[in-house]
């Protein structure tokens, strides 16, 4: 099998993400499932069926993928660059940002990685692909809707647990952040920078992962990504090959892993939305492409812009968009969320119009989980705890989102307006899997992350 799926599985996935990108796919598909002329429409079944010719998926999979040898469809509205510079010439003025002082940075920065790591936790039992009304039902039927605290592991009611690997996420059996992930991927950066003082390239975040976690660690395109690192071919070419790893093997290479990897650019370049966003490009465009790197640097651009003197959600929401292109679609999610939030004023209506215009994406998709996100920073209003469980509540990927929002509002408004019953449960206290961790201490990741801001660090 080729990495995370097989080719049956790969084909369906490319087949969407060709056709999102502005590819005429359907150009190359048949009416006819006897004709060899043309390649199958995708199937709904992702599994070989018994007898199916998985030689036949394979060849229409490296078939498909030549589409993208030929131009975007005429009329397409978006534009979407990979290349920094570009990205960056076709983004919005930033805001203008005041430092802070160094008293205000740390105060900051706690609130926002206590506050990450707690929202993660928070929205861990439920990433179990439900959506609003599924979350809503669960809730209600063990007393916690709205949601205002951890949430109980088990409805009587309903009969039926949450994720039983996250026990240690759940009401009263909160002792620390358990292994996840989204708190992964913040160590591994801060080891990065640490590891490269002069600056890193996007293959370092390769070399990075494959020392520190392991294969089942990573998802979508981190797992074809790493599956494509290991299968490197030493008689070859090594940085010709990993320049190849964002489109080889990888539908997912717009997925939401660029905006749960990227905090800790923004937490080391506060108020310098331009260096975060230097970072975290170089971060996602090992594995990632057009809004899958965007994520990255959205989320990064905001935690800078939150990360300033009076900030305010307009001040994140800008210094967000001021780090992708206006034309892409991810520019065009944020804006209708905000428009949505303007016309309707209730997270409710919104998210269910966000399932409405996004809910054909795949679960860990960037368009409809950074919808999420920004509905829960605008409807949160800065305040912790309505961000963190709108963010949950809306559903979706449930602690990727949590987490995102609860690191940039935390940034904004700093460890002391961050309710000490949300963090305080950890113990100072993270069991990541990542091997230059390990068991560790939140106050001594924070202290890490200051010193390189304290040195300057810029690639």
């Amino acid at each position: 099998m080729p990495g995370y799926a097989n080719f049956k599985t790969l084909y369906k996935e490319e087949y969407d993400c060709l056709r999102d990108e502005g590819y005429n796919v359907e150009k190359f598909v048949q009416p006819d499932p006897d004709s060899k002329e043309f390649l199958p429409f995708p199937n709904e079944c992702d599994s070989y069926e018994e007898g199916e010719d998985k030689e036949f998926w394979k060849k229409a999979y490296y078939n498909l993928i030549k589409v993208r040898e030929f131009p975007i469809v005429d009329g397409y509205p978006y534009v979407e660059p990979n290349d920094y510079d570009e990205i960056i010439k076709q983004a919005d003025n930033e805001p203008v940002l005041e430092p802070l002082t160094d008293e205000e940075y740390m105060n900051r920065l706690k609130g926002a990685f206590y506050g990450r790591c707690a929202a993660v936790i928070l929205g861990k039992p439920l990433e179990m692909g439900m959506d609003r009304l599924q979350i809503k039902e669960y809730l209600e039927s063990v007393g916690e809707y709205p949601l205002n605290d951890y949430v109980s592991a088990y409805s009587e009611k309903l009969d039926k647990r949450l994720r039983e690997d996250c026990i240690y996420s759940t009401k009263g059996n909160v002792k620390f952040a358990q292994p996840d992930d989204d708190i992964n991927y913040t160590l591994l950066a801060l080891h990065l920078a640490e590891t490269h003082k002069d600056g890193f390239k996007s293959a370092d975040v390769g070399w990075n992962w494959l020392d520190n976690i392991s294969y089942h660690w990573c998802w979508c395109a981190s797992r074809q990504a790493y599956y494509n690192m290991v299968s490197l071919d030493d008689t070859k070419d090594i940085d010709a090959q990993i320049a190849q790893i964002p489109y080889k093997l990888n539908p997912w290479r717009e997925c939401i892993d660029g905006q749960i990897r990227t905090d800790m650019w923004g937490y080391i370049h506060p108020a310098d939305i331009k260096s975060a966003c230097k970072d975290a490009h170089r971060d996602c465009a090992f594995s990632l492409t057009k809004n899958g790197i965007y994520g990255g640097m959205f989320v990064a651009g905001a935690i800078a812009g939150a990360m300033s003197k009076n900030p305010t959600v307009d001040t994140i929401i800008k210094s967000g968009l001021a780090s992708i292109p206006k034309k892409s679609r991810l520019y065009e999610t944020v804006t209708l969320v905000c428009k949505w939030w303007d016309e309707y004023n209730d997270w409710v209506k919104v998210a269910d119009k966000i399932y409405e215009k996004y809910g054909h994406l795949p679960f860990a998709a960037t368009l409809n989980n950074m919808a999420m996100v920004t509905l829960g920073i605008v409807a949160g209003e800065l305040d912790y705890t309505k961000s963190i469980t709108i963010a949950t509540m809306a559903g979706i990927d449930t602690d990727c989102n949590s987490g995102t929002v609860g690191s940039i509002v935390g940034a904004a408004i700093g460890i002391d307006n961050v309710p000490a019953r949300w963090y305080e449960p950890l113990n100072d206290t993270i069991k990541s899997t990542v091997a230059a961790f390990g068991e560790c201490k939140i106050s001594d990741v924070i202290n890490r992350m200051a010193a390189l801001k304290e040195k300057g660090y810029h690639c």
